[in-house]
């Protein structure tokens, strides 16, 4: 090679550098020391003496954040999901999700670990498919987050018109509940202040939940029986329902019930020993899937087609007022997670690389609580815009829960087997890597079937997505059609479903 190429490949992979670099540059803090830091490290977090904790997250932490990241608005939902599919089917989808998603949580962390650069599923986009693809996916993982926020108002909502009987318009609830998320996310920065907060959510839920469940046991009839009339709780071992966009909407309700994958990457970013994270996963997904599991099967086994959704309604109004009563600090933590994750993308996208990503400067506090009023201000509206809460969930599920807890997983096992390095061109070369990658794929029977796994993941998340979609909006289009769906911005009542 003569001297003029050599200096020509050397300007190039240097310009590659700085392009990565500025991508993802380790955070250089003014105020507070920064702790020893390998150069290697291209965590956007750096340990450090001074300013917020960005690192902070203990392993048990990590997994009391992943367990309440999903064990929320899926556990009220799930139950109902199986008076559609039926109990056979319901189950089998369930426990394949469950599997899969916790699959796809290490696949998050051990990503991670090797492009520790990667602070969300953005970031992860932009080494696989480029600046468009990581503008494209950054967007749209604010926007789960947004909306599941709004979905959590809507839920906390219903909490209070349970409790109080319905003593105001159901949209002062809304208002009460967003005022509490938009205090509550400012004050909690960092995931190790979230996981404190974590562990009384976790708890409380877990209580109201099994209080239902226990109360659905003792009582001889469903509490949301007729009176007076024969009982017939129709719990179906088989589907009965032919309407593909019911049985879309049921599966999209329990993929949203489990996509807190896309919060992994978030989690993973702030913990203290980020080798640990695999224990973590193991942990709190090992939790969320025996509840779940648990849940659904006894109270569609008591309650069958009397189910209520949110499931916490299905033992009558007094257990109702009790249960949500008690879970009350865990839906309006589940709030505030939403919004916290969601306002992060926000502070990280705009921050990231300079001083005031982890300092206590005005301009990291007027980031930080100008993301976060807008994630809460749009989640409010959708709240009050949506008032459905079944085919919210599934809609939400399907159109982007898919894409973090399923799709994408997959092209990460993929890129991966590139063995791809962040200075050559290949990195952000969709079709570069993708054919480095091939090589790999039956190099041994690990590589071929971690490669089939994750086609598998690939192929059944983009149908879950078109197939979801599909039925939540006919389901949607369905309930306006026939006026059972109520006007935005309701005062009415929401608590008797």
């Amino acid at each position: 090679m003569d001297t003029k190429s050599s200096t020509l490949h050397e300007e190039e992979k240097m310009k590659a550098t700085s392009d990565r670099i500025e991508h993802s540059a380790p955070v250089v803090v003014d105020e507070g020391l920064v702790d020893e830091v390998d150069e290697k490290d291209c965590n956007v977090f750096a340990n450090t003496n001074g300013g917020p904790d960005f690192r902070g997250v203990s392993m048990l932490a990590a997994a009391v954040l992943i367990a309440k990241s999903q064990f929320a608005l899926g556990v009220v939902g799930i139950p109902q999901t199986f008076h559609v599919l039926g109990f056979l089917p319901g189950m089998i989808v369930l426990c394949g999700l469950c599997v899969l998603c916790t699959w796809t949580g290490v696949v998050v962390g051990k990503f991670r670990l090797n492009h520790p650069q990667v602070h969300s599923i953005g970031d992860a986009t932009y080494l696989m498919f480029g600046k468009v693809g990581c503008e494209i996916m950054g967007f749209a993982f604010w926007l789960l987050y947004t909306l599941t926020y709004g979905a959590g108002l809507l839920t906390v909502s219903i909490a209070f018109n349970s409790m109080t009987e319905h003593a105001t318009c159901t949209m002062a609830w809304v208002g009460v509940a967003a005022g509490l998320s938009l205090i509550l996310g400012v004050a909690t920065r960092t995931m190790k202040v979230l996981s404190w907060c974590g562990y009384v959510a976790l708890i409380s839920l877990f209580f109201a939940v099994w209080i239902v469940v226990i109360a659905c046991l003792a009582q001889k009839t469903p509490a949301a029986a007729p009176p007076g009339e024969p009982i017939h709780k129709d719990i179906r071992l088989l589907g009965k329902t032919s309407s593909y966009a019911a049985i879309s909407g049921a599966i999209g309700t329990q993929v949203l019930s489990l996509c807190g994958t896309a919060s992994f990457f978030t989690i993973h970013a702030e913990m203290r020993d980020q080798k640990k994270y695999v224990k973590s996963v193991l942990l709190g997904q090992g939790f969320v899937v025996i509840n779940y599991i648990l849940v659904a099967c006894i109270i569609y086994g008591k309650v069958g087609q009397y189910v209520a959704s949110p499931s916490l309604g299905s033992a009558g109004p007094l257990i109702k007022k009790i249960s949500y009563g008690i879970s009350m600090p865990a839906l309006i933590f589940s709030c505030f997670f939403q919004a916290h994750v969601a306002a992060k993308y926000g502070l990280v996208r705009m921050l990231r690389g300079t001083s005031h990503l982890q300092s206590n400067t005005k301009t990291h506090w007027a980031t930080w609580i100008g993301n976060m009023t807008l994630v809460i201000a749009v989640g409010l509206i959708v709240a009050g815009a949506i008032p459905f809460f079944n085919d919210l969930l599934g809609l939400i599920g399907s159109l982007l829960g898919t894409s973090f807890m399923l799709i994408f997983p997959g092209y990460m096992v993929l890129y991966d087997f590139a063995k791809v390095d962040a200075t050559d061109k290949e990195c952000t070369r969709p079709l570069l890597w993708f054919r480095k990658s091939i090589k790999q794929w039956t190099a041994s029977k690990t590589n071929l079937f971690l490669t089939c796994l994750a086609w598998f993941v690939i192929i059944l998340g983009y149908y879950i997505t078109a197939s979801g979609v599909y039925g939540t909006v006919t389901n949607i289009v369905q309930g306006y059609a026939n006026g059972d769906v109520g006007r935005p911005y309701p005062c009415e009542d929401n608590s008797n479903s």
